[in-house]
């Protein structure tokens, strides 16, 4: 069965940081403590997630928002 245009295009970021991640695995083991942060990192941004200082800012800017048309609603 063929993929998709979208899950194909998944696969291959995927296929890439997959051997990207080996990659770095094989080049040395200096880093290999910020390696698994890091891989997490891109992945969840690869799948389109957020980090929570970003859903804080965007949760600020929400509150900020809703007060300021809670004082235009005031006559």
């Amino acid at each position: 069965m063929a993929e998709g245009r979208n899950g194909g295009e998944g696969s291959f970021a995927l296929r890439q940081l997959v051997d990207e991640l080996g990659a770095q695995l094989r080049s040395g083991a200096g880093r290999l403590g910020d390696l698994p942060q890091e891989t997490g990192d891109r992945l969840a941004r690869e799948l389109g997630l957020v980090t929570r200082e970003e859903l804080a800012a965007l949760e600020l800017r929400v509150a900020q928002v809703e007060h300021r048309l809670k004082l235009l609603e005031q006559p």
